[in-house]
């Protein structure tokens, strides 16, 4: 058996999406595949290979308890939380299985933050026939749009009406400069269930609810790029001001001579730059040399 799931990118209501914000997210090209072969071990094999085909992760699980032979491993304890979750809601799916060999496979760099774990709770989901949206609250939290790109077949605006069934609405977004967007990668990786956990809902004021929501609503109208860079500053703005942050263009690149905006948690993952052909080239200057084109990343 083999299943795939995409990578995600938030392009908008960061943080405010998990108090219910209207947000806008699009799902990569690049994703993350698993492969589940049925063995004689009378184990749970688990390899993970990196977007280079290198081994990078393996362990082996019991399969009544599903605990880790490894311990003090924080993946094998994730992995051994999803199991049993698994194992709570389908109990008779390993119940007939000597064993099994799992080989979860990256398309994207680890470090880029473009979901190892949402894709990871997607495959997972599709194998068991569990609701992903119910592992996902079970073991790591979140808003869930990650999980809602994994098997999205394009851009959608996403709201959590409700932690386990979301309202997901596919949307055409298409933006016709979209050679002029670029992702540049911070070098540096975001954990984004510190940043949930860190975020104090309570900032969240209806009336910032509805103005995010707007925005959201108004980067999918059909705009020219003068107004896109507008709404993204305007984002910024209002995002800053819920998290005492100060933007990043004017933290990292006030020489910037386009537009930047960070995309899901501050502070780390990748940016999206609006600007010209020497995009690439100002960024490297500046030490960042993962600058995607939009076609590349998106399509």
């Amino acid at each position: 058996m083999k299943f795939y799931a995409k990578g995600k990118l938030l392009l908008t209501a960061e943080y405010a999406v998990l108090g219910g914000a209207k947000a806008l997210a699009l799902p990569t090209k690049l994703g993350q595949s698993l492969e589940i072969t049925q063995t004689t071990s009378g184990i749970i094999t688990w390899k993970s290979v990196d977007a280079n085909g290198q081994l990078w992760y393996e362990n082996s699980f019991d399969k009544k308890t599903f605990a880790p032979q490894q311990q003090n491993d924080a993946i094998g304890e994730r992995l051994q939380q999803l199991f049993l979750v698994i194992n709570e809601v389908n109990p008779t799916l390993l119940a007939d299985t000597n064993g099994l060999l799992f080989v979860s496979s990256l398309e994207f760099n680890r470090s880029w933050g473009l979901g190892s774990s949402s894709t990871l709770v997607s495959l997972l989901a599709q194998w068991s026939e569990v609701n992903p949206y119910v592992l996902l609250q079970k073991v790591f939290g979140g808003s869930g749009y990650d999980i809602a790109c994994a098997t999205a077949d394009g851009a959608l605006l996403y709201e959590r009406t409700n932690a386990i069934h979301p309202t997901i609405t596919a949307v055409d977004f298409n933006p016709c400069f979209k050679d002029q967007l670029f992702f540049v990668h911070l070098n540096q990786k975001q954990d984004s269930q510190q940043a949930v956990v860190a975020f104090d809902n309570g900032v969240l004021t209806p009336q910032k609810m509805k103005i995010i929501s707007g925005l959201t609503q108004s980067f999918i109208s059909n705009l020219i790029l003068m107004d896109f860079q507008e709404l993204m500053t305007q984002h910024e703005a209002i995002i800053a001001s819920l998290i005492n942050a100060t933007p990043i263009q004017k933290r990292l690149f006030n020489d910037y001579p386009g537009t930047i905006k960070s995309l899901g948690a501050w502070g780390g993952d990748f940016i999206l730059a609006c600007g010209g052909a020497n995009t690439p080239d100002y960024f490297a200057h500046k030490g960042y040399k993962t600058c995607l084109t939009y076609q590349s990343l998106i399509g």
